[in-house]
């Protein structure tokens, strides 16, 4: 049996990697492996509270969603969100900023699995 991946895509519409994450209201989840990926999901991160009344900072909501994802890829990033990635163990993957996602993924895993 093949090992997958499961990564999070920061994207607009599924199709291109376009949004970074501290702006993403949602992440399209896919497993990945040798046969290519598959999308399993989108997972939506709630807002808790708005305005000055904000309860909660949404990349600690977002990181919560994304944590059983290996990797992130989004658009690129201030330094304060690509750490609190890494500070959770999810890599960041900037560098298929504008890329349509499936491609990026295919040639990600096969880089990551050579």
């Amino acid at each position: 049996m093949t090992e997958l991946t499961r990564v999070a895509v920061a994207t607009t519409d599924r199709a291109l990697i376009d949004e970074q994450f501290a702006e993403a209201d949602e992440f399209a989840v896919y497993d990945i492996g040798a046969g290519g990926p598959y999308f399993l999901e989108t997972r939506v991160v709630e807002h808790y509270g708005r305005g000055e009344h904000v309860i909660e900072d949404r990349r600690d909501v977002a990181l919560r969603a994304l944590a059983d994802c290996q990797a992130l890829f989004a658009a690129p990033m201030a330094e304060t969100p690509r750490r609190k990635l890494q500070d959770v163990g999810i890599q960041l993957v900037d560098r298929y900023a504008q890329e349509p996602v499936d491609a990026a993924l295919t040639t990600w895993w096969r880089e990551s699995n050579a």
